[in-house]
């Protein structure tokens, strides 16, 4: 944007956004174990709820026996009697009454479904603190990045990551590792089961096993390109909705209204076109994977019909039900992981994102009195070749007041943001008593200038916290006096609830006299040794 130059890391990360050829799946996995280094900091929860996974895993595995207790039961009327089981022939003595089978059913329920909660309890505390922490960490990051990061992106996209991508990544820390543990565990533990109940006939269903990963690993290679695609048109909708509310009273005064709607409408539709194919893709894996398993039971349950007794019939076809319904869910695992990869990678961007302008590592604290300011045959460019100031000396003392006059985009703004340090000059120096600002810590320096912007800022909050923004533990006294200088007092006071009136976002509440008033006296109130 505004055709400045980026930082040749941030140009790879944006490449790396738009391109997906150029990601090799061993970059797609360095995101993933990114991902899961947020759960380290939770590893008792983790351990509980695997423990928990296990065992349901074995209590689901009961299942299909306590098909075989009823239908077995039904049968014998009186009494369960296991005498048809020639794989475990231990227990062909093994017999009770039918008055046990209420009780058998109840418990293995209760289990089964007492661990299911407990582990996912606790892996959605561990998903829920997790992605606190990545929101934390990527808006601090944001908060930290220079000024030239953001001359390049839209308020919308930031947004977008730290609210949509952020939120996206939950299921690949929480349902991820649930179902890539417990799914495994209990198709391992209904293994046994299967050949249990259906002898030999069980091979005609495991064989069609490792033919489910073929639909899971094409679809998904299609499904995070257009996740992808989804999220950053998705960032394209909340930048436009955010420059449009902002600009609202421009977009009536020039009757643009039925405009804007056209444009937002035809983006959200684009939106809608990927979300729609996201979600085809999505849904076809789930039916793929029962057809493909529907055909090993098939087969196994013909030849079942004809050489097994009701019983273990029963209790066969349920454990084959069983042994497919974690492979339909292992395919969502699947489609969870590509979609995580796909907003982690937009989350990353970000987060490796250096800062252009940093503390050198001998930075010193500048805590001297302010006697003068110079530059120092400055030359500045945005764009290689295209120079913005060029040989620029300006001498400024101890209560002296120098004004830049000069059209627009000649370079006022430039020239103060270089002394803020929001850019750095590519020739010359900035220098404070003599110090080059480059020597200084960025806290320091800043820390000893006041501004009052062209563009006037305000927060959600009161008028009294946003005039003492810069020195929050100001009094009241010291407030009302920077008010009086910028000649605010009076229409605060007139105000309901004077210095603790809510201004609303933006400050919109006030005239754009009345905000930049405010504005002035925050930067009095802070008192600084330098004034813009």
């Amino acid at each position: 944007m505004n055709g400045r130059e980026f930082p040749r890391k941030a140009i790879k990360s944006i490449t790396l956004s738009r391109v997906n050829e150029y990601v090799t799946v061993s970059d797609l996995m360095d995101i993933y174990k990114r991902l899961l280094a947020y759960v380290k900091p939770h590893r008792w929860r983790l351990c509980v709820a695997i423990l928990a996974m296990f065992a349901y895993s074995v209590a689901n595995s009961l299942v299909s026996a306590t098909l075989y207790i009823i239908v077995n039961g039904l049968h014998n009327k009186n009494e369960v009697r296991l005498d048809n089981l020639p794989h475990i022939p231990f227990l062909s003595s093994v017999a009770f009454p039918v008055f046990w089978i209420p009780f058998i059913m109840v418990g293995v329920f209760f289990l089964r479904g007492f661990f299911d909660y407990l582990s996912n309890y606790q892996m959605s505390n561990i998903g829920i603190r997790a992605i606190r922490k990545v929101r934390d960490d990527l808006y601090r990051h944001l908060v930290y990045l220079s000024h030239d990061f953001y001359s390049r992106g839209r308020t919308g996209d930031f947004l977008s990551r730290i609210l949509n991508d952020v939120g996206q990544i939950q299921g690949a820390i929480t349902d991820v590792i649930v179902d890539l543990v417990k799914q495994p565990l209990v198709i391992l533990f209904n293994i046994p089961w299967v050949f249990i109940w259906g002898g030999k006939y069980a091979l005609f269903a495991i064989v069609i096993f490792p033919l489910v990963a073929i639909p899971i690993t094409i679809l998904g290679k299609r499904l995070r390109r257009l996740t992808k695609s989804m999220q950053e048109r998705t960032g394209d909708i909340t930048s436009f909705i955010g420059e449009t509310l902002s600009g609202f009273h421009i977009v009536k005064a020039f009757c643009r209204e039925e405009k804007e709607i056209g444009r937002f409408e035809e983006i959200n539709k684009s939106v809608f076109e990927y979300f729609r194919k996201t979600i085809k893709v999505t849904i076809i894996q789930r039916p793929l994977i029962e057809i493909m398993g529907a055909v090993g039971a098939a087969v196994a349950v013909g030849f079942g019909i004809k050489y097994l007794p009701p019983d273990r019939f029963v209790a066969f076809v349920g454990s084959l039900f069983i042994f497919y319904e974690p492979l339909k869910k292992i395919s969502k695992v699947n489609s969870t992981i590509q979609q995580s990869i796909a907003s982690g990678q937009r989350i990353f961007e970000v987060l490796d994102a250096k800062p252009s302008i940093q503390d050198k590592p001998d930075a010193v604290v500048f805590g001297e009195s302010v006697r003068e300011v110079v530059y120092e045959n400055i030359s500045f460019e945005y764009e290689k070749g295209t120079p913005v100031l060029d040989g620029i000396d300006i001498k400024a003392k101890h209560n002296e007041v120098i004004a830049i006059v000069g059209a627009s985009g000649s370079g006022k703004t430039t020239l103060v943001s270089l002394l803020l340090r929001f850019y750095d000059p590519v020739r010359g120096a900035i220098k404070i008593n003599g110090r080059d600002i480059r020597d200084l810590t960025l806290h320091s320096l800043r820390n000893m200038i006041g501004i009052v912007s062209q563009e006037t800022v305000l927060f959600n909050c009161s008028i009294r916290e946003n005039i003492a923004y810069g020195r929050p533990d100001a009094k009241l006294e010291d407030i009302e006096k920077a008010a009086a200088i910028a000649y605010a007092d009076h229409f605060i006071k007139a105000l309901p609830d004077g210095y603790n009136t809510q201004l609303g976002e933006r400050g919109l509440k006030l005239s754009g006299g009345e905000r930049q008033r405010l504005a002035i006296a925050r930067a009095l109130l802070k008192d600084p040794p330098i004034l813009i």
